[in-house]
């Protein structure tokens, strides 16, 4: 198969320009462009944040876990893990 080169250059291919086009394009966007913050989502995270101190990462608590898990004297207790999480669900739905 015989590749032609009787076409145009790619430089010698000309473009309408695009600055007006972009331009416009992207004051119109900016025109449309707005956040709005659902209601239920500013309450949630309200509700989330409230009681608790600015920083919730203890690192010494993550470093004592670390260690007893690399020691294999790191126990999960199921059942608080479980009333935790019904007492969230809890929570959630009588809101």
């Amino acid at each position: 198969m015989k590749i032609d080169n009787s076409g145009k250059a790619l430089g010698a291919v000309s473009a309408r320009p695009l600055e007006g086009r972009a331009t416009a394009k992207a004051e119109q966007a900016a025109e449309k462009d707005s956040v709005i913050i659902n209601p239920l989502a500013a309450k949630l995270s309200n509700v989330a944040g409230a009681g608790k101190s600015e920083s919730t990462f203890d690192a010494d608590k993550v470093a004592a876990i670390r260690q007893a898990i690399s020691e294999g004297r790191f126990s999960v207790n199921s059942e608080k893990i479980a009333d935790g999480l019904l007492s969230s669900v809890k929570e959630l739905l009588a809101r």
